[in-house]
């Protein structure tokens, strides 16, 4: 065999290793960056993550309005004190009286101050 040859044989033995190679890294980086990736697979640990912290903020609420809706209907005095305080109802012979915010000064203080 000639030099010539003997390089030939070479550089193809050498074509094999070389496809396996690549195929291997190829692989590994779309296991890396690919579509079911292990990028992927963080992005959407972090998405599930913050669904929980989502569903857990919404089921607080869901039962606080059920703890409320379950007064409504079965707490008089709650009913009575929601419609005193947001409606401005009051019982008969109840008086009323308006202070104004601490703080404020009333009228009487602002014509003695003139």
């Amino acid at each position: 065999m000639t030099k010539r040859m003997k390089k030939g044989k070479k550089r193809r033995g050498n074509l094999p290793q070389f496809l396996a190679v690549f195929g291997l890294v190829f692989l590994m980086l779309m296991g890396i960056l690919g579509e079911w990736g292990l990028m992927d697979l963080l992005k959407l640990r972090k998405e599930k993550a913050a669904i929980i912290a989502v569903n857990a903020e919404i089921t607080a609420e869901n039962q606080a309005l059920t703890r409320r809706i379950y007064r409504l209907k079965n707490d008089h005095q709650y009913v009575e004190s929601i419609v005193r305080r947001e409606l401005g109802v009051v019982k008969d012979g109840e008086l009323i009286i308006k202070m104004p915010p601490a703080g404020q000064k009333n009228d009487k203080d602002l014509k003695s101050e003139n």
